[in-house]
Parts: structure tokens; C-alpha cells; sequence
């Protein structure tokens, strides 16, 4: 077990709830945190709204301070059916459960209204963060949503633009489960595991809200993961402004007995595969693979998330020169 834990920095957020449209489950919500940067003394208002992977939450305090402290308004938002945005105990059994990604577009849509709220006279520049699942939302969204013209440039943590390497056996699981529409736990291959301070990391999360030993997959939503990849694909060069894509340097499969190296590699997405994917998408892509980065690469050791920090603001240092042109 890690003895290390990670501060946990102060950070006073408002707190907006939309309210969805109900699906067959049920009614939806969705949360979205805002804390604002004090730094910002360019004549440019700078937001960043941050979208989590697939059973997953917003807990990475120490990103948001980044980003504020360097003049970035942070927004995070946490998915219907996901973290903060679960209404029930009932709902709870159908964690990051979605019959279409698009779903995922009103939630997205009204965040961005409430940013260009928050702008007021100021020229916006807006980013939007995706990691994993989250990545592949965001692309599908930058290339086509509602309010996608508002948008400047993507982020993408380890995004999951094309489908998992699996076994054989693993692959007919999972076609069956998708085709029925099954929902399972299914093991995390260690990898919440090599991040949570109750094993071998040094990150202090809700379990209730992000559980470390079994995730709950929903087939419709494979099914809809799916989907949403062929039609990302379909469209090619699709994303017409930047793309920052930052990734582990290699993938490992683990097997049943822990190896230290799996802190230090991505253990859910193949980084080769994950490369092909984002080169297609888009015209200005910047790719960049992080030594022993894992598969969240701001939750990697600390050298290691320093370095992606250092380079992910260089990259927004140009950015933000080319805006002044």
C-alpha cells in the first residue's frame, strides 16, 4: 500500500444542477462545478470544461488548480447517471448507463450556455477536456454539437476513439452482453487499484462513486460506445480547430498477479491503436505520449503528471499566442 497521499487542495466551487430529460430509467440530472481563476488579466475570458471517462467522477482538485492558476475558469461536469449527478440508490445500478452518446450533447449544451454567460463582454476561448470516454464524447461533440462553433480547442486525456483489444473469449463476452443489453460487473484489471490510497495509490476518491475493484459495463452503452466510434471515424478529418492528445508511452495487459509496472503504463486502452484513432479526427493534432504515464496521465507518480502539466500549458502558451494574431 502507498504511503504517499496526494493533498487534497482547497477549492471553493458553485454548483449548478440542470435537469434533464427523463430516459427509460428514469429522470436524469447532471452537475456542473465552476471554480474561478483570480489570475486571468488577459483581454481573453479562458474556460476549460472538463468531461470524466466511463464510471467515473470529477475529484482531480489538483487540475482544476492548474488551470486557474493560469487564468482558466474551471469547469468540471459530472455526466447524468455519474458521480454527483446520480439521484437514487436505485439509479446507482445503472452508473454511466446511456442507450446513445449524443444524450450526453444537452448536458454539454448547457454548460457551454452557462461559460458564454459567464464571458459576459469578454472575447471567449473555450476548451473542452475529455478523458477516455470522456475524449470520445468531447470529439463527437467538438465535430458536431449543438454549440460546437463555440469551442476553440480539445484536450484528450487517453481518449477511447476506438474499440478494446480483448481476447477472443473476452471479445464473444462482450458481443453477447451488447446484444442482449446486459448490465455486469466486470473486473478493472487492477487499474483503479494503482490510483486509490486504500491499495497502491495516492488518490483519495469516492468509492461509492467510483468503484476500485469492479465496474459496472452496461452493454446498450458498449453497444452506444460502439456506435459513437464508427460514426467519429465515419466522418474523418471532422475537428477543424487544435487537439492536444496526451497518452502513455505504452499499454500492458495485466494479468491476476500485480506488477509494480502497472503503475506506469496504461492497463484499459492500446496507446497504438489510441494513436491511429486521433489522427483521423482532425488537421491540427498535437500527440503526445508520456513516459510511464498510466491511462488517467494526471494521476500518474508525481514527475510524471509535472511533465504533463508542463507540456499541456506550453501547448496552451502557443494557443493562446495565436489568438493575439
Amino acid at each position: 500500500m502507498s504511503n504517499a497521499t496526494a493533498t487534497k487542495p482547497t477549492i471553493e466551487y458553485e454548483t449548478t444542477t440542470f435537469t434533464l430529460k427523463p430516459d427509460n430509467i428514469g429522470p436524469n440530472k447532471a452537475t456542473l462545478l465552476h471554480a474561478r481563476s483570480k489570475k486571468n488579466n488577459s483581454q481573453f475570458y479562458k474556460a476549460i470544461l472538463y468531461i470524466h471517462g466511463y464510471s467515473d467522477y470529477y475529484f482531480h482538485d489538483h487540475v482544476c488548480v492548474e488551470f486557474l492558476e493560469h487564468g482558466y475558469d474551471f469547469f468540471a461536469l459530472d455526466l447524468r447517471k455519474c458521480g454527483r449527478s446520480i439521484i437514487s440508490p436505485e439509479q446507482d445500478q445503472y452508473r454511466h448507463y446511456f442507450n446513445d452518446i449524443h444524450e450526453y450533447d444537452e448536458e454539454i449544451t448547457l454548460s457551454i450556455d452557462q461559460i458564454i454567460i459567464e464571458a459576459k463582454d469578454k472575447v471567449k476561448k473555450l476548451i473542452l477536456y475529455g478523458h477516455s470516454t470522456g475524449g470520445l464524447i468531447a470529439c463527437l461533440y467538438g465535430s458536431a454539437g449543438l454549440r460546437h462553433k463555440e469551442i476553440g480547442a480539445i484536450i484528450l486525456n487517453s481518449p477511447y476513439l476506438a474499440a478494446l483489444e480483448t481476447s477472443f473469449t473476452e471479445s464473444m463476452l462482450l458481443s453477447v452482453a451488447t446484444t442482449l443489453r446486459l448490465s455486469k460487473d466486470i473486473d478493472d484489471n487492477w487499474y483503479n487499484r494503482t490510483i486509490h490510497v486504500s491499495s497502491r495509490g495516492e488518490w483519495n476518491f469516492d468509492t461509492s462513486k467510483k468503484p476500485i475493484e469492479k465496474i459496472r459495463a452496461h452493454g446498450a452503452s458498449f453497444g452506444a460506445i460502439r456506435r459513437a466510434q464508427q460514426e467519429l471515424m465515419s466522418r474523418g478529418s471532422c475537428i477543424e480547430y487544435p487537439i492536444l492528445c496526451m497518452c502513455s508511452h505504452r499499454s500492458l495487459k495485466p494479468d491476476a498477479t500485480w506488477r509494480d509496472e502497472y503503475t506506469q503504463a496504461d492497463l484499459l486502452l492500446n496507446v497504438p491503436t489510441m494513436r491511429q484513432a486521433v489522427s483521423t479526427v482532425g488537421s491540427q493534432i498535437t500527440f503526445c505520449e508520456i513516459e510511464n504515464g498510466i491511462h488517467d496521465i494526471f494521476l500518474s507518480s508525481a514527475p510524471v503528471r509535472e511533465k504533463a502539466f508542463k507540456l499541456m500549458f506550453r501547448w496552451l502558451k502557443h494557443l493562446e499566442e495565436d489568438w493575439m494574431e
